[in-house]
């Protein structure tokens, strides 16, 4: 299990180090994964009971999490060797980490006395031989270039760690055992953080008594726009150590992705970044081995927006759409925004308040479009307010059924809070004398009685109630809803718009979402908003009109209702 917090108390052999974690998103809920690759023995049950609070406290959530987060896992019961998953920690709310909104969270963590042990899981045995040499080795294991080099002498240094009983490293001997540093410990997130500024081994730290659990919000860096990219794509950023090609009858072709950073795609194809003119035996050796490689001459200083820029109409020119629309049950949902890409949405926004809510973002994903928004600067806003979705019950969630017409419309006058009182005695004159007769009674603020009639009141009789300073609303038997609702709010007087459209996020219309629901948004005598919706409506569009502030009204149909 990942602990997020710093303790104030140390050991003062302990060192600071960082992990990076993934950020995948399950049905818009942002899941922070930790990368894992399968060992040998590894049992589902067993291993991933010990990770993560998803784990802790629901396992078969944690298990259905798991199985989408990593389709290419078709048997959770037969996992193999050197498979990589991604194990679900922890259910994050929006915004709630530095760097969340990119996909990537480096988090600083404390391991108590251990880092030769942790190094020597990132070694290679090796019994010495007659004639070795510990220089040559630490050249040829590590994959040094040379035994003058800054990286031969952190191989060095680490070597020394591993190898605590050998005092002189000259003076190795044949049949002695000994582990040398693998290359692949380069790319670990946590390599740098190794060594000090003088390049030494960081073997303490000195935590003042200002060190506290938040120091990890401010450690972790800010996404950088190849964070950025990557998390877009949903695609995996190689932008640290070194990518090794082997080259027959010659020594391997490095890569140093921190000056060619590499991302690569579901699909295998991958993206390579060069800031200045990459030489021509590197460009045929990585073309030689990646075929599907796009490479992009960019500046590591490009902002998001120019590195986006340059990747959509490099990369996805023929593919790229502004808009994308659907209709559902009657709903109208148009989504424009920056790029589309088949399913997947993304576009930029100027800070986390103008990001599409994670209701809608799950809603469209139970319709298989993903919705990406980008912050621009990749600052992190913290957010206390979570989004959950919609369960009911909710007093302001009112579902009616489309029914008998006298019952419609009590339920309707009751969901709009309106006083009703059914079959009173009314009086009226007529031709001279007063008439008795029962009816269907609206008080309304004003003090004028509105009547509602269901065919027993016509011609004459509807003028002489009229004349006695009394208002019908008449709904007849071939009526359907709409006209039903549309009399009952013309004859109250209440404001409406028919049919109406919401834009779901706080930001310009030009690359937003909205939604266009078959009903009534009316206004009521205390100024607040109903909507009226005559289809039904998912959970998560519910959630956002109730986020919204409205009262929502759900009016079934005979085809709708169980």
């Amino acid at each position: 299990m990942i602990i997020f917090t710093i303790s104030p108390i140390y050991d003062v052999n302990a060192a600071f180090l960082y992990k990076s974690y993934v950020v995948k998103i399950d049905r818009g809920r942002d899941i922070l994964c930790d990368p894992y690759i399968v060992q040998k023995n590894d049992w589902i049950y067993k291993l991933f009971r010990q990770r993560g609070e998803i784990s802790q406290k629901d396992f078969p959530e944690f298990l259905n999490i798991f199985k989408r987060i990593n389709p290419h896992i078709r048997n959770i019961n037969r996992i193999l060797p050197d498979q990589h998953v991604f194990i679900p920690l922890k259910i994050l709310s929006k915004d709630s980490m530095p760097g969340q909104s990119s996909g990537i969270v480096t988090i600083p963590f404390v391991t108590i006395s251990n880092i030769p042990e942790v190094l020597k899981n990132h070694s290679t045995a090796y019994t010495v031989k007659q004639g070795d040499c510990l220089s040559r080795l630490i050249v040829q294991g590590y994959r040094t270039d040379e035994a003058t080099t800054e990286l031969y002498r952190e191989g060095l240094k680490l070597f020394r760690l591993i190898n605590p009983g050998i005092v002189d490293p000259d003076l190795i001997h044949a049949g002695q055992k000994i582990y040398i540093p693998n290359p692949p410990i380069r790319n670990q997130p946590w390599y740098k953080s190794l060594f000090d500024a003088s390049g030494n081994i960081v073997e303490k730290i000195v935590m003042g008594d200002t060190v506290a659990s938040s120091a990890i919000d401010e450690a972790a860096v800010a996404p950088s726009p190849f964070n950025q990219l990557a998390f877009a794509l949903d695609a995996k950023l190689l932008n640290k150590g070194t990518y090794y090609f082997p080259m027959q009858g010659e020594e391997d072709f490095s890569l140093d992705l921190s000056k060619f950073p590499v991302i690569e795609l579901k699909n295998q194809s991958k993206i390579m970044f060069q800031e200045n003119d990459i030489q021509g035996y590197t460009l045929n050796a990585v073309k030689s081995f990646w075929k599907n490689v796009t490479i992009i001459p960019v500046s590591q200083e490009s902002s998001s927006d120019q590195l986006f820029d340059l990747v959509m109409n490099s990369v996805f020119k023929d593919n790229i759409k502004e808009k994308l629309s659907f209709s559902d049950k009657g709903i109208e949902v148009n989504i424009t925004a920056k790029w589309i890409i088949e399913t997947v949405c993304i576009s930029f926004v100027e800070n986390p308040d103008e990001c599409t809510p994670g209701s809608i973002c799950r809603y469209l994903e139970s319709q298989g479009i993903i919705v990406k928004d980008i912050i621009k600067d990749g600052k992190v806003t913290h957010h206390d307010k979570k989004e959950v979705q919609y369960r009911g019950p909710d007093e302001n969630v009112i579902f009616i059924k489309d029914r008998e017409r006298k019952i419609i419309v009590n339920d309707l006058l009751k969901a709009m809070g309106c006083k009703y009182e059914q079959n009173i005695n009314i009086t009226f004159p007529y031709k001279g004398i007063q008439v008795e007769a029962l009816s269907n009674l609206i008080s309304l603020k004003n003090d004028t009685p509105l009547i509602v009639d269901f065919g027993n009141i016509y011609g004459e009789a509807a003028s002489a109630i009229k004349k006695a300073g009394m208002e019908v609303v008449q709904i007849d038997t071939g009526d359907n809803i709409n006209t039903v609702i549309l009399k009952l709010l013309k004859g109250i007087g209440l404001d409406y718009t028919t049919d109406p459209m919401f834009f779901v996020a706080k930001r310009p219309e030009k690359h937003n979402t909205s939604l266009t629901i078959p009903g009534f948004l009316v206004t009521d005598s205390e100024s607040n908003n109903i909507l009226i919706s005559t289809v039904p409506l998912h959970n998560e569009l519910i959630q956002f009109l109730r986020d919204r502030d409205l009262k929502v009204v759900i009016v079934q149909s005979q085809e709708h209702q169980d």
